[in-house]
């Protein structure tokens, strides 16, 4: 299992690289420049929409309610899946209710169209729970616009997305 941080980097090593990225930017526009990778900026977005979530429940006392959530292939059960995510809650000490594990089948590829992480949302929205643990990405959306776009409305909305296994690990 991936652990996931919730510490950052001091500030003072940050910030010396920022200022010399962006004098970069500044004086030498025309240098070649290496984009991150994708998986990574979208970890980065997710960790620091947890981070903030995770920091306002806790100045207000609560913990955080959380719903499980994977995928279904051929009509089998995901025990597994939702074994890890529940562990994975549970080490973090958030709070899964009882009707709080929504499944969906595998074939349906956009959120759009899977009832259980509607019905995820629709709690969300709602505010009777803060957030969703899955094994992957991929369990949000395999496509990374759609992830991103599925991180964006959970952070609009007062959520979070946490993951078991963080988007930059590949297993083989």
């Amino acid at each position: 299992m991936t652990s996931q941080s919730t510490t950052r980097t001091s500030g003072a090593s940050a910030d010396w690289m920022d200022r010399e990225n962006e004098y970069d930017r500044m004086f030498r526009p025309d240098a070649p420049r290496v984009s991150p990778d994708r998986n990574v900026q979208l970890m980065k977005l997710r960790r620091e929409q947890m981070e903030r979530r995770l920091e306002a429940l806790r100045a207000s006392g609560r913990v955080p309610r959380i719903a499980l959530y994977a995928r279904t292939v051929n009509g089998q059960s995901p025990d597994r899946s939702l074994a890890a995510a529940r562990e994975f809650a549970e080490q973090m000490e958030w709070q899964v209710g009882r009707a709080q594990t929504f499944t969906d089948c595998l074939s349906l590829t956009t959120p759009e169209d899977r009832c259980g992480w509607l019905q995820i949302k629709q709690q969300v929205k709602s505010g009777f729970i803060d957030g969703v643990v899955a094994v992957t990405r991929a369990a949000v959306s395999p496509q990374l616009d759609g992830y991103e776009t599925e991180l964006n409305w959970f952070a609009t909305h007062g959520g979070f997305v946490a993951l078991v296994h963080a988007e930059n690990v590949v297993t083989q």
